[in-house]
């Protein structure tokens, strides 16, 4: 049970599991590839949600995320993004630096884990050394990252250029996972701890309703006319 618990906080760190038919607010993105100049950190919105089917082995299942809000603690501020009855807190930059569950953290790493290092770029890479804690243990971590390309991804929720991001621990961890300016997350992630396998796919994107004219992505210029959505 411990080694399952583990896997889903791991999993829990990047987000939404963080994966019907696609909402028409998320048009496929196959033909705007993201400027590959580097992709800048995408600013959440109060109640930005993601939808992800994931599989573990035979086990199935949906998970919603849920951009709750911008919180201090401390002095310093953390975006809050609730993943079921989790809420994960992420720095500015969006490292994971913590997840509660009733008011109790019940993981957390130190310093905050860099899953995304921004602006992303293929051929970029970061490392990272901390300490990730749960109730009862504390292990030292020592990650690699890099960015290995730009890929068309297919998932329920439409076609996506995605930045594919590798994540090494040893041969018993590893992580990939596919992040789409486009809906400011991940699209894909396929990872595996020791002998448990794992997929997320993003089933659905809705974006905050904002009030105003819309702000382009990074990735791609402002409309010449339509209303299509901006994440």
């Amino acid at each position: 049970m411990r080694s399952k618990a583990r896997v889903f906080l791991c999993r829990a760190a990047l987000g939404a599991l963080l994966f019907v038919p696609s909402c028409a607010s998320v048009p496929s993105q196959d033909s705007k590839p993201p400027a590959q100049a580097g992709i800048e950190r995408p600013t959440w919105r109060v109640g930005d949600r993601w939808l992800y089917a994931w599989t573990t082995g035979a086990t199935k299942g949906v998970k919603k995320s849920e951009v709750l809000g911008v919180r201090d603690v401390g002095g310093v501020q953390y975006n809050v993004l609730r993943v079921e009855k989790a809420h994960l807190y992420y720095t500015s930059e969006l490292h994971w630096a913590a997840s509660i569950v009733e008011s109790r953290v019940v993981a957390r790493a130190t310093p905050p884990q860099p899953w995304f290092n921004w602006p992303l770029e293929v051929g970029k890479r970061w490392q990272y050394q901390g300490a990730y804690e749960e109730r009862e243990r504390k292990d030292q971590m020592r990650d690699s990252y890099r960015v290995v390309g730009v890929e068309s991804v297919a998932v329920p929720a439409g076609t996506f250029r995605a930045f594919k991001i590798v994540r090494e621990v040893d041969s018993a961890v590893v992580d990939q996972y596919w992040y789409a300016p486009n809906v400011r997350w991940y699209v894909k992630w396929v990872g595996r701890r020791g002998t448990d396998e794992f997929q997320e796919l993003l089933q659905e994107y809705v974006p905050a309703a904002q009030a105003g004219a819309p702000t382009p992505s990074a990735d791609r210029p402002a409309a010449t006319g339509g209303s299509r959505p901006r994440p």
